[in-house]
């Protein structure tokens, strides 16, 4: 392999790392201040992307303008989940540490109706988005970039700093923060705990809003998109660092680079595969993560 066409699958990795790395903040979120697996994670993405497809082949509507509508829908939708579905379990485990058994069985059951809802709905054929940007490039000594891709990454970097700013500097994210490192405390000093948890997994379902509506463009929809998605992230926010919005980033970065370079010498299965051991490797080394506290 010549070092252009390295170049050009390292680029191409750093890209698609870090819109892994954006899809994965939601379950970092969640996961760091409710100490829940969100196993319909990648449901929720797809859910966005067949609503900002349905925009664009209705209304007509570009991808990029739905996130007006994608981004409240799913906040709307992870706020309800929560309230409705999750949050009597969290009453019941009043004493929980970490995640319990019962509410991944309880996420898992939500993404198995939202899938099959949408499968029932628009049926197992394959969709897509055509817009100006698709295949549109720019050229960086002479490699070049796919803008959608691009915007993409950018969006993720984005997104993690305001993010981290936000979590810091806002009466509501010190709230979150707070909640997260101690919940019974933060219940003590007048914080509406019920209401950060609503907050916050509807925060982590508005992400995914963002970048359903984002992937459209050169990604393919189908009702099953959301299982290997959900799938990455959780290779993500392990690798990363769990709770860490940076390490989320890093952690899509290395494994969007490795996928992507792997990917130049074996069958992009078998690269799938290779990350299963590199992601292994790395717990082995650092089992918190790579940006995760012990």
């Amino acid at each position: 392999m010549d070092a252009l066409t390295l170049s050009f699958a390292v680029i191409n990795g750093l890209l698609l790392g870090g819109i892994y790395g954006g899809v994965a903040l939601g379950l970092s979120l969640i996961f760091g201040v409710m100490r829940v697996i969100n196993f319909a994670h990648g449901s929720f993405l797809m859910l966005a992307m067949y609503c900002s497809y349905l925009l664009w082949a209705s209304l007509g509507v570009h991808p990029y303008v739905s996130i007006l509508v994608t981004v409240p829908f799913l906040f709307a939708v992870g706020y309800v989940v929560q309230s409705v579905v999750i949050s009597p379990l969290i009453r019941r485990e009043r004493a929980l540490v970490v995640e319990p058994t019962s509410a991944l069985l309880l996420t898992a059951g939500v993404y198995l109706v939202v899938d099959n809802s949408v499968l029932m709905a628009f049926g197992p054929d394959v969709r897509s988005v055509t817009t100006d940007i698709t295949y549109e490039s720019i050229f960086v000594a002479g490699l070049p970039i796919n803008m959608a891709r691009l915007i993409g990454f950018a969006a993720a970097i984005l997104v993690a700093f305001a993010l981290s700013f936000w979590l810091k500097h806002s009466d509501m994210g010190r709230a979150i923060r707070a909640t997260a490192q101690n919940r019974d405390a933060a219940a003590m000093s007048g914080i509406n705990v019920p209401l950060i948890y609503n907050v916050t997994f509807g925060l982590g379902c508005a992400v995914l809003g963002l970048f359903g509506a984002l992937l459209v463009p050169f990604f393919s929809i189908t009702p099953t998109i959301g299982l290997s998605f959900g799938i990455k992230s959780f290779l993500v926010v392990v690798l990363g660092g769990i709770g860490s919005i940076p390490g989320s980033i890093l952690g899509g970065l290395l494994l969007g680079v490795f996928e992507s370079v792997a990917a130049q010498f074996v069958t992009a299965t078998s690269a799938a595969i290779f990350s299963f051991g590199l992601f292994i490797v790395i717990l082995l080394m650092r089992p918190a993560g790579l940006m995760g506290r012990a």
